[in-house]
């Protein structure tokens, strides 16, 4: 399996500060053009697995990315949502807890993709609290053994477009105890990461790539 851990293009959140961030911003003008040049990066590999969360950024950025380079198969997955899930507002205090898309706008925004059943009209979050660090740290375990179990010993090549923190916590958990991930620097808007899972561990090939992106277009603050 080589597993491509891409972040999503910049979000209307990425170019505001924190006290004004919403809980499912769609991707910027320049998230646009981010996403356009991954997908003519994309268009030179074989995709067999495109996979991305039911986040509105990241559907807009792979709905991109699947127009133009076609993916054998197009998978939402319930599980590889942002660190600290659905919510409204900022901080300690006041956070709400949101339900996120449901299934029917998840579609609209990608509609050829297999969507998890867990994941029904009322939405994929359902209100709850916001998820905890050692929640969203485990839960990137759980996800490393699903891509285990559905692609080990396959030659495949799975795309993956996600969220900064989690990419870094599925990195920590996989990289772990031979490089920590919590060091590496800011992961870029369209960033590509490269890991092979071989002879049931995994290998980093290339971290952070944005060498299909000019100068002008590279973003990626994490807050």
């Amino acid at each position: 399996m080589q597993l491509y851990l891409i972040r999503h293009a910049e979000s209307e959140n990425n170019a505001r500060p924190p006290y004004m961030r919403v809980e499912d911003p769609a991707i910027t003008r320049v998230g646009r053009l981010q996403a356009e040049a991954l997908a003519q990066w994309c268009r030179t590999l074989k995709i067999d697995v495109l996979i991305t969360s039911p986040f509105r950024r990241t559907l807009q950025t792979t709905r991109i990315v699947s127009d133009v380079a076609k993916p054998g198969e197009a998978m939402v997955w319930h599980d590889v949502f942002e660190r600290g899930g659905c919510y409204r507002g900022h901080g300690e205090v006041g956070v709400e807890g949101r339900p996120g898309l449901g299934r029917s706008s998840i579609l609209t925004e990608w509609p050829v993709a297999i969507v998890d059943h867990s994941i029904s009209e009322q939405g994929w979050w359902f209100g709850r609290a916001r998820e905890t660090d050692d929640e969203a740290l485990c839960r990137a375990g759980v996800v490393i053994e699903r891509l285990i179990e559905a692609f080990s010993g396959t030659e495949k090549n799975i795309v993956a477009v996600l969220h900064a923190d989690f990419i870094r916590n599925l990195l920590i958990q996989m990289l772990h105890p031979v490089a920590d991930a919590a060091l590496f620097g800011p992961l870029r808007n369209t960033g590509i990461t490269k890991v092979d899972f071989q002879e049931s561990r995994w290998r980093l090939d290339w971290l952070n790539s944005v060498s299909h992106l000019p100068a002008r277009l590279i973003t990626g603050v994490e807050w």
